[in-house]
């Protein structure tokens, strides 16, 4: 592998030309050690020329795609078409209309990261950089923007590849103002006193909230601000961040090697640990548990080898690949723990445009020179597609069997008349903030909504004209709510904006403890019972503790799986998961066991009860279930439609059919012994069900209550068990 000697000089490697050529194709590995070497970070001029390398040398979309469409499927996480690995983080969330979060999101091969490193993008990293070619707008989740210089006062100039912000300059040419429409947020940039780059100052959204960046002189972040009344505080040491606090509260805190964030701790006190090469990249995590993750890499850079201790979530990726089926596409393979392969079919703007799963199944993706997906094909041969308007919003979504949902937009994108596959017509209004203040439904019963000066909710005024009332803090997060009849609840909330007492229309007070992290510690309510929580580092609940003292522990193994669970009786059960990190086996108290079985694509094809009782199941290529074999060797049949729902179920011989109305609400279920038929209104409630030619009638008081019995459980797909809430929105 050739490599560029560390003693070059840093200003003979920046002057472009062929040093320029041999940095961008070398970069990250070169780029990493001379970085190292000279300082922390790289300087403005010299982040924007390896920008600009970067766009040009690594192809089209590989840094200017909105991570929405980057395809990892079961990596951890490894960008498919481009073969960097990424990892999301958020450490702080603060609720509101305009929410307050920091993030940060590490890129194998991003290279201008100044506060957490190298190859970190943030929220305190968002800038502009400028050169003689344009501007370029390094973004907190790694996207870079390359823009022509805009003229002072005049039209707004667009990006050369990625989404439509546009950047536009005052006529002073002391501000930068860049635009996302569809968010509905500008960020603004002032000129730090080096020409080359221009500071973050504020991000407005159309309601007037600002979130405000504060910076010392040499350009070092100190705080954010909110206008709702939220601060963080940020410290930092030799160019890099060290702790993030709101209020007295560390939330996060970091810690570096050469330069490299190589520590993250939360309120554990117990870090996140990162491993890197001398190519700046990185090679492992080490959790708080003490387990950890690795990667390797090729000469291009790109990850070929992952997996964890045990060998859970190994896999291996190939790249550059090519298939006499596909002309024209790359394919990447990724192999899984137990030898299944699945290939993606790779474009050459780096999207994924198909999938081939192990059993052979293809689906693809259409896209549009803009990136937004057309079309979508499931293995079937089904096909879904997508339509947008001038602007690039989704208006509408044709479905396989031509049905049609479809919006009319407003020019900031808000749906104004939303029309089902049935013709059912939702319709709705918004004011110039883009706050929704009527709802009007198919029966022409219309929702009203009320806001304050920054988009907090006051009223909501029912189709009857009954009034829920609604006072909000500064951030738009209510701390008292009065119901139609008067009655109020109030809301005390934290720095964090979490609730910590909740006192209901009668008095009574229910008190919240939270972690700095969000998590749930203790609940007390009104008559003094409590019950509490405990997690690990990784926020998995350890314990928890009921109102009368009953404990309940959890136990977890890799990847954060539950590997058992001891309930206050003593009771316990184990869980074990294979490679792929699915659930294999379950062992009860009195040491039964419970186990699953998989295909190659990781669907469930058997599973053997605690007493023996084995049931299989297989698939169509599009994973819809097709047949359930029972232990005494019944096998039940299913078939269904070009939408995926249920139409036919046979089992010995007998057989019940499904139909359904054009919005896809069931019509009819008619079985050997008996038929049922229903009929709706336009909001979907059945206003008839006839059994056997026998007629219930359904009518609806204004409140939408029911005058006869609840209508019957209908087939549909299994859901999991909604979880208790443990506190209020």
């Amino acid at each position: 592998m050739f490599a560029m000697p560390y003693a070059l000089p840093l200003e003979l490697a920046m002057g472009g030309g062929l040093a320029e050529t041999l940095l961008m194709g070398l970069a990250p590995r070169a780029l990493a050690p001379i970085a190292s070497r000279v300082g922390a970070r790289l300087a403005a001029r010299e982040a924007t020329r390896w920008a600009r390398g970067a766009l040009r040398s690594r192809g089209r979309g590989a840094f200017s795609r909105t991570w929405d469409r980057v395809r990892h499927g079961r990596t951890d996480p490894v960008d498919l078409a481009t073969g960097r690995m990424f990892l999301p983080q958020t450490d702080v969330a603060l609720p509101g209309v305009l929410p307050l979060v920091f993030s940060r999101r590490v890129d194998s091969g991003y290279r201008a990261g100044r506060w957490f490193g190298p190859t970190w993008a943030s929220t305190a990293d968002q800038r502009l950089e400028f050169d003689e070619r344009g501007v370029v707008f390094f973004a907190e989740d790694g996207l870079l923007l390359a823009y022509p210089h805009p003229v002072p006062g005049g039209a707004a100039v667009m990006p050369a590849e990625g989404p439509s912000w546009p950047l536009a300059r005052t006529a002073d040419g002391g501000t930068y103002t860049l635009t996302d429409p569809d968010a509905g947020l500008v960020r603004t940039f002032t000129p730090h006193r080096d020409e080359a780059l221009a500071l973050l100052r504020e991000i407005t959204d159309r309601n007037g909230n600002r979130v405000t960046f504060a910076y010392d002189p040499s350009g070092t972040p100190l705080e954010i601000l909110h206008s709702g009344g939220y601060r963080l505080r940020l410290t930092s040491e030799n160019e890099r961040i060290t702790g993030l606090w709101v209020g007295d509260v560390r939330v996060m805190g970091y810690g570096y090697a050469d330069g490299h964030l190589t520590e993250v701790t939360g309120s554990s006190g117990l870090p996140l640990r990162f491993a890197y090469d001398r190519a700046g990249r990185i090679t492992s995590w080490t959790d708080t548990n003490d387990r950890w993750y690795s990667y390797a890499y090729d000469e291009r850079d790109r990850v070929i080898a992952e997996g964890g201790e045990g060998g859970h979530s190994t896999f291996r990726i190939g790249y550059d690949g090519v298939d006499p089926d596909f002309p024209g596409l790359k394919v990447t393979t990724l192999t899984s723990p137990d030898g299944a392969v699945t290939r993606y079919l790779i474009d050459e703007a780096q999207q994924v445009v198909g999938e081939i799963d192990p059993a052979g199944a293809v689906s693809r993706t259409v896209y549009d020179q803009a990136g937004r997906t057309v079309a979508e094909t499931d293995p079937l041969g089904r096909t879904t597609g997508f339509r947008y308007d001038d602007h690039g919003h989704l208006t509408s979504v044709i479905r396989p069997d031509g049905s049609e949902i479809s919006a009319v937009l407003d020019a900031q994108g808000n749906p104004l008349r939303i029309t089902d596959p049935g013709g059912a017509v939702w319709r709705q209004t918004f004011d110039a903030a883009g706050n929704r203040t009527t709802l009007t439904d198919p029966l022409a019963a219309t929702t009203r909504y009320l806001y304050d000066a920054h988009g907090g909710l006051l009223a909501v005024t029912d189709p009857l004209g009954a009034t829920t009332r609604v006072r909000c803090d500064g951030a738009g997060l209510p701390v008292e709510i009065t119901d139609p009849l008067g009655a109020t609840t109030h809301y005390l909330r934290d720095a964090f904006g979490r609730v910590v007492a909740e006192t209901d229309p009668l008095g009574a007070v229910t008190r919240y403890d939270w972690s700095p992290e969000g998590k749930l510690l203790r609940r007390t309510g009104p008559d003094g019972s409590a019950e509490s929580w405990t997690y690990d580092g990784e926020g998995n609940c350890l314990s928890h503790t009921d109102p009368v003292g009953g404990t309940t522990v959890y136990e977890y193994t890799h990847f954060d799986l539950l590997s058992a669970r001891t309930g206050p009786d003593g009771v316990r059960y184990e869980f074990e998961h294979d490679a792929a990190l699915r659930l294999t086996k379950v062992t009860n108290p009195q040491g039964l066991t419970w186990s699953y079985e998989y295909d190659p694509a990781g669907r469930l094809t058997a599973e053997t009860d605690f007493d023996g009782r084995r049931v299989r199941y297989a698939y169509d290529a599009a994973g819809h279930l097709t047949a359930r074999t029972d232990p005494l060797g019944r096998t039940v049949t299913y078939e269904h439609d070009v939408l995926g729902r249920l139409m036919r179920k046979t089992s010995d011989d007998r057989t019940t059919t499904f139909t359904y109305d054009p919005a896809g609400l069931l019509a009819s279920a008619a079985g050997p012994d008996a038929e049922v038929v229903y009929q709706r209104d336009r909001l979907g409630r059945v206003t008839s069900e006839t059994v056997n030619g026998r007629v219930l009638a359904h009518a609806y008081d204004p409140w939408a209550v029911a005058s006869a019995a609840p209508r019957p459980p209908v087939p549909s797909r299994p859901t999991p068990m909604t979880r208790r809430a443990t506190a209020p929105p």
